[in-house]
């Protein structure tokens, strides 16, 4: 049974990966129809790619498994882990002359829509580069969606089991009702990232930067084609598009869901309230903090509310350096980090459900005390909530701040200073991109760090982005029992 599992979820991973080397010929199409330079590179990436993952089809081809927790387990690992190496095959074959650790960390940042980047000078990089970085964060964005909306609610884990739409354990007929939801994923997530294409050419973009601008804000990923990241504009108008669609971005795409194909309103979800009111406090916090020391101008206004949300949504933009801001800024930006967007948006972070449920839990706590022989119910919303559900989303908060410790020491005793460390650590977790100070920090890169740090931080960026628990359980010897 384990054997056959393993191989159906080889399987998959060779599908995903075939497609993933036909995507690699993109770049070389057009740079055959635009005359860009470094488009044959991905050519052969592609060649390689796809004839390899091709023999591992027909090795593995067979009867499929049940579908089964310990499934989705292996299929999730295997492709996460997996599909950084391959997607880092035509970095390694390009004009950039990356190393294969430098190429590793590109294309697990793109695939986990982290952000954080090793690459410095980046007008100087072929536009195929530039393309495939956008790519990968586009893709990532969209498998990120399908991880949060049907496969962690199934498998239960951090509490996602309260976001379970009709997926296979509750409809009649459960691969059509898949296919359906997925369906109505892409179709989203293609009318949103058309929009924002049009948007950023509507506000004097140039239509190479407003594609890829455009892949790597609905994803909330942050890739750009600039050192000075959204900033190299220097305009209101090109930040408030991006404040948009990062938002866009953060919030539960089963909201878009129900409005585009059920022609209903959802009722109010407590985390989308959660998000949109943690933005607002955050942006007026540190506004009227530098109103105090300064004049402040609409633009300056303008920043201040973009790198807030680029934060919260983990997008990992930037228009200025947010460590220059005074007073409360820094510290702000910093807890920030750790929050995330909703469920089942392409954020990264803790996730702002599993705020709302420990405030919750703190609520039920404090009632207990004063009457303790009372019983209280726990609610998410309207909807009265079993326990586990609340214990799955603290033991995902207890576990993110033990790794958050465990990396933070690794990276200290690699070297690097206790600021560097520690926001290295959380910005990979959270899937953020920049972290705090002169080295990480929104006006330097990843860069300088030694190869042995970055592979720290390359398994962080992917323990992150499965939610930490889906990785752990492949050390339960549980797992592999038939």
């Amino acid at each position: 049974m384990l054997f056959r599992e393993l191989r159906s979820a080889g399987l998959i991973v060779a599908y995903v990966g075939l497609f993933f080397s036909l995507l690699m010929f993109v770049p070389w199409l057009v740079s055959i129809f635009t005359g860009w330079k470094g488009g044959g590179s991905f050519f052969w990436s592609g060649f390689m790619t796809g004839f390899f993952c091709s023999l591992v089809i027909i090795a593995c081809y067979g009867e499929q498994p049940k579908v089964t927790p310990r499934f989705g387990i292996l299929v999730v690992n295997l492709l996460w882990f997996l599909l950084p190496i391959l997607c880092a095959i035509p970095l390694l074959n390009s004009s950039a002359e990356l190393s294969f650790t430098d190429a590793l960390f590109e294309a697990t940042s793109g695939l986990t829509t982290t952000g954080s980047t090793v690459m410095t000078e980046l007008l100087s990089f072929d536009r195929p580069i530039l393309l495939w970085r956008a790519i990968m964060q586009w893709v990532g964005g969209l498998g990120i969606l399908s991880l949060g909306l049907i496969l962690l609610p199934f498998l239960r884990i951090g509490g996602m089991q309260l976001f379970r739409m009709e997926s296979s354990d509750k409809a009649d007929k459960p691969l059509p009702r898949l296919i359906e939801i997925s369906r109505s994923i892409i179709i989203i997530y293609l009318i949103l990232s058309l929009a924002c294409v049009i948007s950023y050419l509507a506000v004097g973009v140039q239509p190479f930067d407003a594609l890829t601008h455009a892949m790597t804000t609905v994803a909330t990923g942050g890739f750009s084609t600039h050192d000075e990241s959204i900033g190299y504009y220097q305009s209101s108008k090109v930040l408030w598009v991006s404040i948009i669609f990062m938002i866009f971005g953060g919030l539960p795409f089963s909201f878009f869901i129900a409005i585009f194909f059920t022609r209903n309103i959802p009722k109010s979800d407590p985390q989308i309230i959660f998000f949109l009111s943690l933005i607002l406090l955050a942006s007026i916090t540190v506004i009227l903090v530098d109103l105090t020391l300064i004049d402040l101008s609409f633009f300056k206004i303008t920043q201040y509310i973009f790198n807030i949300v680029a934060i919260i949504t983990t997008t990992g933009y930037a228009s200025g350096d947010f460590m220059s801001y005074s007073g409360i800024g820094p510290v702000l930006f910093f807890f920030l980090i750790f929050v995330g967007g909703c469920a089942g948006s392409t954020s990264g972070g803790i996730k702002i459900y599993r705020f709302v449920i420990l405030a919750q839990l703190i609520k039920s706590s404090l009632n207990e005390l004063i009457y303790s022989r009372g019983v209280f119910l726990m609610r998410y919303g309207k909807q009265v909530v079993d326990q586990t559900v609340f214990r799955s989303a603290m033991i995902m908060i207890t576990t993110f701040l033990s790794f958050l410790a465990l990396f933070t020491i690794i990276l200290g005793s690699m070297g690097l200073d206790f600021i560097t460390a520690l926001s290295g650590a959380a910005s990979a977790l959270a899937n953020v991109g920049p972290g705090i100070g002169e080295i990480i920090g929104p006006s330097g890169n990843y860069s300088s760090l030694e190869d042995s740090e970055k592979f720290v931080l390359i398994i962080a960026m992917i323990l992150g982005r499965l939610e930490l628990l889906v990785v752990m359980a492949l050390f339960m010897p549980i797992l592999w029992r038939d």
